[in-house]
């Protein structure tokens, strides 16, 4: 089997069909660039809920998730009615993943899996010692019309050949129909709607293209043309001819061109009303033949296959005169092959003898002192050292550490270059850029961090990363808003740590209903998460702080140590202080010392160094500390069983291993370690919305990197 062969042809395939559903959707509903990613989840979901290889499974799948969207949206409606929540409506868009996630807790594999093996324990558990119909009952069920439907083979326990017969049949009846209904409502020759029976004694019409040239003669001609010379449009302005000869030849021309479209299209929808005029009575004959056909054979015991089979005997001497001329023709080929063989090869040794003497040349050329005894074919020698670092170069420890160093001086030489706009200030506008660059860097270090502790060490394929970054950022954004924006106005500090244990809690509790699932049908949970959480934050009030509670996002909350950032130790700020807010303290009293002072100075901003400095430090002093503290975990021994899971849970589970806790574990740690970098998102931020956890924004970014 040419594998390769294969692949091309699958991925040819599944790109056409993919583009005529393509092709469908925008000619029915509109496209613009977000609607990529609104498909291509409830396309995860499809494929997962019904089977992985399953196209039955893939289409149940579809009816089911269409319908819980369509029967979810007047419940909410009047659910949000009830609970005065008029955007609960927007929560239809979560309920497949809802309804998703659920039924794999049931059924990890999906509907096509689980229908596959009832059909096949339904097979398992039929009597065995089951008297067979009799040979005179089934062929009279295919002697009767009944025969077409193939009743003859379900009586005979042959189910699946009757489900081809009426699935024919049926093709047959629908195709008739629709095909039908296109040559009534078109202009094929003779048809006619309803509006032509209706108008057609009154007009003296017959025809639906009666209706439009007036005449029953079944003709189209060129002065049926609807067009006149208002449609032409204006005149070229070099016109060499009069502009009335121009319009009258430019009309001609568009009455031609729709006089044959249209001829095209008559002889089109004729094709397809005669086909479908042929093709009921046809398919239904012919299946009522085959039907009869197997009805005496089923009496003569066969006897009509072993006619067929002597008659294929009688043609052998012909297949051998055929297979004779086969085999020459594959001869003469297979000569012209192996001479076009013995050119390559000798075109190659000719190219192996020039490669050798220009090595011979560049052997003989020695370098000047100090180096004169290294030769240049050493030099650049795979098996030397001189361009090595450690014993396994770039793969080993030493090797790793370069590469990184060097890879991290080029992209802080590449920050620090980055244009800014024109601005008094240089120093603090591009201290204030390269801290902004430095906190996005932290929070996706920690999502990679979580995300490498999940798939790269435990094996376990997360997309569902943002759920536990969204929890992080969610409850530190809610817990530490003020009670008047609708917070609960705790310390940022006790809201931070609640925040990841929450997402810890997650992490461990989902290890448990997920256990049976597979690779694949465990990422499509994880991220249908993500999406659950994703559209609550934007239809949920209890999710949203800010002075109108209407407005969907979180907003107004405190971030740590600003106020000792601008204003210095001991200096309060709110509104029953001397400062409102930290940055009123920034020019109101120079004499103050705050550390955003201090550092302005020894950098020479200018103004007080801007916030997002201080979180740039704080984004490296974490990236650091996790990393430290994933160092030490990977390399000790529970770092090494989460490696052996990886391998084979058989195995580890053989060795003794809890494979369900230390999943629970590794999820636990990693969504900890999520929502510590969704906790410095939501600071970076200082408000966001549900836009932040789009899975082009965050999910896909993070994974890219990951790989």
């Amino acid at each position: 089997i040419n594998v390769e062969r294969i692949q091309i042809s699958s991925a040819f395939l599944s790109a056409g069909i993919t583009g005529l559903g393509g092709a469908i959707f925008a000619v029915t509903l509109l496209f613009n660039p977000t609607t990529a990613f609104t498909l291509l989840l409830p396309s995860f979901a499809v494929i997962v809920l019904g089977s992985i290889g399953s196209l039955s499974g893939a289409i149940v799948a579809c009816v089911l998730i269409a319908f819980v969207r369509s029967l979810s949206s007047p419940i909410l409606i009047g659910v949000g009615f009830r609970l005065s929540r008029s955007n609960y409506a927007t929560l239809e868009g979560v309920m497949p993943y809802i309804f998703l996630v659920a039924i794999l807790l049931i059924i990890p594999s999906g509907l096509g899996d689980y229908w596959e093996k009832w059909k096949i324990d339904r097979i398992r558990n039929k009597d065995e010692n089951k008297s067979k119909p009799s040979k005179k009952s089934v062929a009279a069920l295919a002697f009767l019309p009944t025969g077409i439907f193939g009743l003859h083979h379900w009586r005979n326990g042959r189910s699946d050949k009757a489900q081809n017969f009426s699935m024919a049949l049926v093709g047959a009846y629908f195709i008739h129909k629709f095909f039908g209904f296109i040559g009534k409502n078109s202009l094929s020759e003779g048809s006619c709607n309803e509006v032509c029976e209706e108008y057609g004694d009154q007009l003296g019409t017959s025809t639906n293209l009666a209706l439009i040239t007036d005449r029953n003669d079944g003709t189209l001609t060129i002065d049926d043309s609807p067009f006149s010379a208002a449609d032409v449009g204006s005149p070229p302005e070099e016109l060499t001819i009069p502009v009335s000869e121009w319009t009258q030849n430019s009309l001609t021309e568009i009455n031609q061109k729709w006089l044959d479209l249209m001829q095209t299209e008559i002889s089109f929808v004729n094709l397809i009303s005669d086909f479908g005029d042929l093709i009921w009575p046809l398919i239904p004959l012919i299946l009522w033949i085959l039907a009869i056909t197997e009805g005496v054979n089923i009496l003569s015991d066969g006897k009509i296959n072993t006619f067929r089979k002597n008659s294929i005997t009688r043609l052998t001497p012909l297949y051998d005169y055929l297979n004779e001329m086969k085999n020459r023709f594959n001869s003469k080929f297979n000569r012209f092959l192996s001479s076009i063989n013995s050119f390559l090869s000798k075109l190659n040794n000719f190219h192996l003898k020039i490669v050798t003497s220009i090595k011979e040349t560049i052997n003989k050329i020695q370098l000047d002192a100090p180096f004169k005894q290294i030769k240049l074919s050493n030099i650049f020698n795979s098996e030397n050292k001189f361009l090595k670092i450690g014993q396994y170069g770039r793969e080993g420890r030493q090797g790793s550490w370069a590469s990184f160093l060097f890879l991290m001086t080029i992209l802080i030489i590449l920050i620090w270059w980055l244009p800014i706009s024109n601005s008094d200030t240089f120093n603090w506008s591009k201290t204030f850029q390269v801290s902004n660059v430095v906190i996005s860097l932290s929070i996706f270090i920690l999502m990679a961090f979580s995300l490498n502790l999940h798939t790269g060490y435990t094996g376990m394929v997360n997309f569902g990363v943002i759920f536990f970054v969204g929890i992080g950022a969610i409850t530190v954004a809610l817990l530490t808003a003020p009670k008047e924006m609708h917070g609960y106005g705790w310390d940022i500090l006790p809201a931070a740590i609640v925040g990841i244990l929450i997402s810890a809690i997650f992490g461990w509790a989902l290890a448990y209903p997920t256990a049976r699932l597979r690779t694949d049908y465990f990422a499509i949970v994880t991220i249908s998460l993500g999406e659950i959480l994703r559209v609550l934050l934007s239809g949920e009030p209890l999710l949203r702080t800010g002075p109108i509670l209407s407005s969907i996002g979180l907003g107004n909350y405190p971030l740590p140590l600003k106020d000792w950032w601008f204003c210095g130790p001991g200096v309060r700020t709110g509104a029953d202080t001397e400062f409102v807010n930290p940055e009123s303290c920034r020019y109101a009293v120079p004499e103050l010392s705050s550390p955003s002072s201090t550092i302005s100075e020894i950098m020479n901003l200018g103004d007080p160094a801007p916030y997002s400095l201080f979180l740039a430090f704080l984004g490296i002093i974490l990236v650091l500390t996790v990393w430290i503290l994933l160092e030490a975990l990977i390399s000790s021994p529970w770092g090494r069983i989460l490696k052996s899971i990886r391998e084979d849970e058989d195995v580890s589970q053989h060795h003794g291993h809890d494979v369900l806790t230390q999943k629970a574990s590794s999820l636990a740690l990693g969504a900890a370690i999520a929502a510590l970098a969704g906790v410095l998102w939501a600071w970076k931020l200082t408000g966001f919305g549900p836009s932040f956890m789009a899975p082009a924004k965050s999910t896909f970014l993070v994974w890219a990197a990951f790989i």
